[in-house]
């Protein structure tokens, strides 16, 4: 089954909406909003690797290393966008 990039972009910003309402971090005024940036993409990397590490099936493994590459790359390629979604 062949998605349209459309839809897979959609769906990466769903996975974002979803991570950032997950993400805690020191909301002090005086923490760096880049270092918040580097926080945040840990706090997503461990995420993918909790759910493929519990995951039993390798379709299921490589499913989540598929979407856990590409909404890293989403996030490397918007940094500023996300940056500013965080400082909210």
């Amino acid at each position: 089954m062949v998605l349209s990039k459309y839809f897979i972009k959609y769906m990466i910003k769903e996975i974002l909406k979803e991570l950032i309402l997950s993400f805690e971090t020191d909301s002090s005024p005086f923490y760096p909003a880049k270092l918040k940036y580097k926080d945040f993409l840990a706090h997503v990397y461990m995420t993918f690797d909790k759910k493929i590490v519990s995951s039993k099936v390798d379709r299921e493994m490589n499913k989540y290393k598929k979407m856990r590459i590409d909404v890293i790359n989403y996030i490397v390629a918007h940094e500023n966008q996300i940056i500013k979604q965080l400082s909210k």
